[in-house]
């Protein structure tokens, strides 16, 4: 009797998500699984990898864990890689298991709730000599930011928006105070916004959805993938960030033992990214993302098959850093393009 193939199910993938899956299939130990992928719409990339593929409906919070549900009972999966409604996803792990269906939580509900919500993070680690925290503030109202701007600015720092959660740099703007918004009809600001125009909205509006104003930094930024064990670092690998194009694959002591000592605080497993960024020398927690990181396929030219690491581990196997990691080497992005008749 043949042995049966793992099923794995990915909800809602990042573009990028065709190419870890890839090295995942390609892996050393020639293991074979089953890709079944789920998204918002047809995605060629995703169904090229995809063994079954489907659209999802247009669902959230309950109504998607059914449908996550559903789905796991409908074909058979084995192993669930998440990335959307986690945070719901988490208090329905029982009802997954019931079902035959490992899912890779890094946590429990309660460091979901914390890790979703920088601000949340940044105060559970304040009083912690884990890593530095940047200056940051819940802004509510037009007091709210006055307050905050003012106190960035008096200590000679410029100041910087983002969500209290988000995904990746969505949201993030840069204030600048020499700019008017007359300014900005003749140039492109996606990263930035003249503090005329925050005061202007705030002033003018009864309610905004609260997000967070921090001082800005303004050194090198890291994106450091990691894989954990209940608080055990297993291997971590830090991204230097050049430009849209180009990243450096850097060995980094200390931001290896930051990823460990984080590992530990939170208690993390499975596949976590942690962004920091120096300033005046000293590297700044952004925040700690609750998935695999969408670049995390290019840490993977380092040796460490992350992906596939992982899923050996929630299969309940015994996974180590690999011997041979290939360190300091650049990635070049290029663009490709597909023609296709219509």
């Amino acid at each position: 009797m043949s042995k049966k193939i793992p099923t794995i199910y990915f909800n809602r993938c990042f573009s990028s998500t065709p190419q870890i899956i890839k090295q995942l299939l390609n892996n050393h130990d020639f293991r074979r699984f089953k890709i079944f992928i789920s998204h918002v719409c047809p995605n060629n990339y995703l169904q090229e990898v995809a063994d079954y593929f489907e659209v999802e409906p247009e669902l959230t919070g309950t109504d998607y864990v059914n449908y996550c549900l559903d789905f796991c009972l409908k074909h058979k999966i084995d192993l669930f890689v998440p990335r959307y409604n986690v945070t719901t996803l988490i208090d329905y792990k029982e009802d997954f298991e019931r079902l035959g269906v490992k899912v890779m939580f890094i946590g429990n509900s309660e460091t979901y709730q914390v890790l979703e919500d920088k601000l949340k993070t940044y105060e559970t680690l304040k009083e912690t000599d884990v890593v530095a925290i940047p200056k940051a503030f819940r802004i509510e109202g037009f007091a709210d930011f006055q307050n905050a701007y003012q106190q960035i600015s008096n200590k000679g720092g410029r100041a910087c928006l983002k969500p209290i959660s988000g995904i990746g740099g969505n949201g993030f703007k840069e204030i600048l105070e020499d700019t008017t918004e007359v300014n900005e009809l003749y140039k492109t600001t996606g990263s930035t916004i003249a503090k005329d125009r925050i005061i202007r909205i705030l002033q003018n509006s009864e309610k905004v959805e609260p997000f967070m104003v921090m001082e800005y930094l303004e050194g090198d930024e890291y994106s450091i993938d990691c894989l954990g064990n209940n608080g055990k670092l297993v291997v971590a690998v830090p991204r230097r960030k050049l430009d849209l194009y180009r990243q450096n694959i850097e060995y980094h002591e200390d931001l290896l033992d930051l990823a460990q000592k984080l590992t530990k605080e939170f208690s993390l497993s499975y596949l976590y990214n942690i962004q920091v960024k120096y300033h005046h020398g000293q590297a700044h927690l952004i925040e700690i993302n609750t998935r695999m990181s969408a670049g995390i396929h290019k840490s993977c030219f380092t040796g460490v098959n992350f992906l596939y690491l992982a899923i050996k581990q929630l299969m309940g196997e015994k996974v180590t850093a690999p011997k041979d990691v290939h360190w300091d080497f650049q990635i070049r992005t290029t663009e490709n393009y597909d023609l296709v008749a219509i």
